[in-house]
């Protein structure tokens, strides 16, 4: 009699209950959706280059790049790279464009003021930031 018991709860092993596949669906969909909004993030961030308010160069975000800019009495450099912009090689003395670091989210900037210019991310969708601090 023992033996019959055993056949029979080995015969009823199930690996998945209906349950554990509905689970299982939930987080691949989920996990797919994730990875879609993020790819999709990126895609058509483009860095704006202002000299004296005047755009001058409109760059995508998605290819890398050096920009360099010649002002009246000022130069810099504006680098994109992996999808973020950010200057070096300033002239201007107290180079706040320089330490602004790199920036990627819409709407985020950088300026330089004594040089006239401004580098500005546009594009891509909704900002997820109400405010980016550099």
């Amino acid at each position: 009699m023992e033996r019959r018991f055993a056949m029979k709860t080995a015969e009823k092993r199930i690996f998945f209950r209906p349950g554990d596949l509905v689970a299982i669906l939930l987080v691949l969909v989920l996990a797919a959706g994730l990875l879609w909004a993020f790819l999709a993030a990126g895609r058509g961030r483009v860095a704006e280059i202002s000299v004296n308010g005047d755009v001058v160069a409109e760059l995508p975000l998605s290819k890398d790049a050096v920009y360099p800019i010649q002002t009246n009495d000022h130069h810099l450099t504006v680098h994109i790279e992996n999808g973020e912009v950010f200057v070096t090689d300033a002239s201007c003395p107290d180079k706040v464009c320089e330490h602004t670091g790199r920036v990627s989210a819409k709407g985020a900037s950088i300026l330089c003021a004594v040089a006239r210019v401004s580098v500005r991310v546009v594009g891509g969708g909704e900002s997820d930031a109400d405010y980016t601090a550099g």
